[in-house]
């Protein structure tokens, strides 16, 4: 049990804690949300925007059916949107937590599903460039099944209680559980009473590091 619970703590609750005080932190700095007091304040502002964004969609979709464009159009306006703009792509990990629903739940549906791409990119990449198959594993079937998989990868991070446990030695999923749970909560706390000092901090160390 012991053991069970040091396991949960460091290959659990450590990895969400640090993941989740970066995204929030970084979408904080980014405008993206405000400063909150609590899981409560911060779970009523993701529902706020998944809110407005359905009704942005709606409203969105009204125009287009009223005024419907060409193909040239529809061209023309996504070339004329920058790239990096946010309208275009946003902040991709604040985005897919949205897309999840926010909060706890959220969070550790776009923190597994992160793994498993970087997990299953990297054995693409091994595949390609392993020794003596360069580039003799490239084919359509290939790059077909690693656009399936990156599907059926973010309908796994639905259900990411059940496959992290196909990724990680989960004895005790109920520890687990609430070690996450436990990271979370702590990475809320650390954004609430020590965000704004540990970015000065590093903004401090950071650019003496680069010179």
């Amino acid at each position: 049990m012991v053991f069970e619970i040091l396991k949960a703590v460091f290959l659990g609750a450590l990895p969400v804690m640090v993941f989740t005080f970066i995204i929030l932190q970084w979408s904080i700095q980014s405008g993206r949300i405000q400063a909150f007091d609590g899981e409560t304040s911060l779970q009523k502002q993701y529902r706020k925007q998944i809110q407005a964004q359905k009704i942005a969609r709606k409203s969105a979709k009204k125009e287009a059916d009223k005024q419907p464009q060409s193909i040239a159009e529809k061209i023309s306006a996504t070339k004329s949107t920058p790239l990096f703009s946010k309208q275009r792509g946003g902040d991709i990990f604040h985005g897919k937590i949205m897309s999840f629903g926010g909060g706890f739940y959220g969070t550790m549906a776009v923190m597994t599903y992160a793994l498993i791409e970087l997990i299953e990119i990297w054995q693409f990449l091994a595949k390609i460039f392993g020794p003596g198959s360069w580039f003799e594993n490239i084919g359509i079937g290939m790059l077909v099944d690693f656009i399936i998989n990156s599907v059926m990868n973010f309908v796994a991070a639905f259900i990411w209680f059940k496959t992290l446990a196909d990724y990680l030695p989960v004895g005790n999923g109920w520890i687990w559980l609430g070690a996450a749970y436990l990271g979370y909560m702590s990475a809320l706390k650390l954004v609430t009473h020590y965000g704004d000092v540990i970015r000065e901090k590093l903004s401090e160390i950071l650019p003496e590091t680069s010179d």
